[in-house]
């Protein structure tokens, strides 16, 4: 083998190691430790189409969030609750804080068809500190 074809070959290898750890970088998911008595508080728009009269939106909509929070390094805190004057708005406490890891995966489980007729989309995502480190 020649000296230009062993060179070539050595920077092919090189390329493909580089490639394949940027590739790692840019979608290993990290988590990074949050506070233990943060949390982050979501908003969701819930939408209905044809859905079986025996189950609220609240209900769906409940049902959901509570499988989505199995998949996160958090609790859901408080009961469900409708936002005031908004009738397809709900919002959940998640306690500690998500991560951003966590805040990618539990907003792709929320916006997923999960069950029939029922969407849901993050309106919003809010972290509160822990009580007494108010900044």
């Amino acid at each position: 083998m020649t000296w230009k074809r062993t060179l070539s070959v050595l920077a092919v290898l090189c390329a493909i190691v580089i490639g394949v750890h940027q590739l790692r970088e840019a979608t290993q998911s990290r988590h990074h430790a949050t506070p233990p008595g943060s949390r982050t508080w979501v908003v969701v728009d819930a939408h209905q189409n044809r859905a079986p009269s025996s189950h609220t939106l609240e209900d769906m909509t409940d049902a959901q969030l509570r499988r989505c929070q199995i998949e996160v390094e958090a609790h859901q805190v408080r009961d469900l609750a409708a936002v005031p004057g908004e009738s397809d708005h709900f919002v959940v406490v998640l306690q500690p804080a998500l991560d951003a890891s966590d805040r990618t995966q539990y907003q792709g489980c929320v916006e997923d068809w999960t069950f029939d007729h029922l969407l849901l989309q993050v309106h919003s995502m809010q972290d509160q500190p822990p009580v007494g480190d108010r900044r």
